[in-house]
């Protein structure tokens, strides 16, 4: 319930993508990706869900292992930048395996939300701040980030924010607890 909003909104923009790639889908598969094809990759394996048409045990931050350059239509990955040691080195890997004018599609934890600032008053280690989480980072940033990796058409939107036993609503987007952003590969 809690990902519904961030999946759908992930789902409504790459629908219109034949080839799409789910990375680290394993957690919490996207039951509402409807693409012709839909691949997921992730390091831990699950039984494949039902509406994905092939599973890959993998590391994402090597994707040129798996898929060639210029063969996927679309990519989508809901909080999975945050957890990653090499951010820009993953979206140049994004954008190489993606076709010309694909699209990547990510969601991604807002440091400027307000239970972070909080946090980060106080110095909390609760909040985010779990071994599994490297960095989070701030939208106007991701944007650079996105640039660097080649990226164009790059937009950033509210993610929502996750409000318990009634789910995922909209906010507004700089303090919003979750970040969405899309962008074209250029090339």
């Amino acid at each position: 319930m809690l990902f519904d909003f961030r999946q759908k909104l992930l789902a409504k923009t790459t629908s219109k993508y034949d080839v799409l790639l789910d990375i680290g889908y394993a957690e919490i598969p996207n039951k509402y990706l409807t693409n012709k094809q839909v691949i997921g990759i992730d390091l831990h394996t699950i039984e494949k869900p039902s509406n994905y048409s092939k599973v890959i045990v993998g590391d994402a931050s090597n994707l040129a292992d798996y898929f060639d350059a210029s063969s996927i239509n679309a990519v989508c990955c809901g909080e999975l930048l945050e957890h990653l040691v090499n951010p820009i080195d993953f979206l140049k890997g994004c954008h190489n395996v993606l076709k010309p004018n694909g699209i990547l599609a990510l969601t991604t934890p807002n440091p400027h939300h307000f239970f972070e600032f909080v946090s980060t008053i106080f110095l909390s280690k609760k909040f985010f701040y779990s071994p599994g989480h490297v960095c989070i980072y701030p939208q106007r940033w991701l944007i650079r980030m996105f640039e660097i990796a080649g990226f164009t058409d790059i937009k950033v939107m509210s993610g929502g924010l996750a409000i318990p036993f009634i789910g995922t609503i909209w906010f507004p987007r700089p303090i919003a607890e979750f970040t969405f952003v899309s962008a074209k590969a250029h090339k």
